[in-house]
């Protein structure tokens, strides 16, 4: 039996190879494997981008694929990239067993969020411009066709529910480093000297610089990096927002939630 196969653009590691690997892991020298656990419209992808632009890492899919699925992290795939530094960027909830995979590959855990009120806009134009298929909602043709107002209303009630409940179970896990998009557009370079330090990466501000100077606009779909979009949401939908907040009154306290009720 081969140890790989390839099949329609996947690839199939056998039990064989993959116990190999999971045998000789302990003797091999730790390469730095940065996970950027993030909400989606918080910038990720830029950000995947520049950190992989640096000298030195990769970006790689941790997932067996795209869609509607969950993003969960794929074990034959963290098995495969075991020996890369690398880079992956996923929309993944806060698991048990994502902490174990994180342990077993020896993952740094970053936690990108942004501002809901602001990630409902960007959501909403991302229905109409790109996808309307994504991991946090189903959101159907007819979602899709709703004014602005109405539209947003769905976005709130569908999709951001599964923000709230990744911040909260993100929040909980002690090694995990939560990045916020609007410092991240305030000062990239910094962002990517403290999560590359967290990494394991060496690096300094000229190599930062270098970097962000790599990568394009189109290249990352990266929007304006407006911070406030949300300003103008209906009070209604403000007030549905703030309503799934209230439901974990112990995250009341974060800098990150308070922005938020307190409007």
């Amino acid at each position: 039996m081969p140890s790989s196969i390839k099949k329609k653009g996947l690839q199939f590691y056998s039990p064989f190879t993959l116990a190999l690997e999971m045998a000789a892991r302990p003797l091999l020298p730790k390469k730095p494997h940065i996970l950027i656990a993030c909400m989606m419209k918080s910038g990720s992808t830029f950000l995947a981008h520049a950190l992989a632009a640096h000298s030195g890492l990769r970006r790689v899919r941790l997932t067996p694929a795209w869609g509607a699925r969950e993003q969960e992290l794929c074990e034959l795939r963290l098995s495969r990239y075991n020996h890369s530094a690398y880079v992956a960027q996923h929309h993944i909830k806060h698991s048990e067993w994502t902490d174990e995979l994180i342990a077993r590959y020896r993952l740094t855990p970053i936690v990108l969020v942004r501002d809901l009120f602001d990630i409902v806009v960007s959501l909403r134009d991302h229905i109409r411009r790109e996808n309307r298929i994504m991991t946090v909602a189903e959101i159907s043709e007819r979602h899709a066709a709703l004014p602005d107002n109405d539209l947003e209303e769905v976005i709130v009630d569908l999709a951001i529910p599964w923000f709230v409940q990744f911040y909260v179970g993100w929040r909980s896990v002690p090694n995990a480093r939560f990045v916020r998009f609007e410092e991240m557009i305030a000062d990239p370079a910094a962002t990517m000297m403290e999560i590359l330090k967290a990494g394991g990466v060496a690096t300094n501000p000229e190599a930062c610089e270098d970097a962000l100077a790599q990568i394009s606009e189109k290249k990352n779909r990266f929007n304006k990096g407006v911070v406030g979009r949300g300003a103008h949401l209906s009070d209604a939908n403000k007030e549905r927002i703030k309503k799934l907040l209230m439901h974990y009154p112990e995250v009341h306290g974060d800098p990150y939630i308070k922005d938020m009720l307190a409007r």
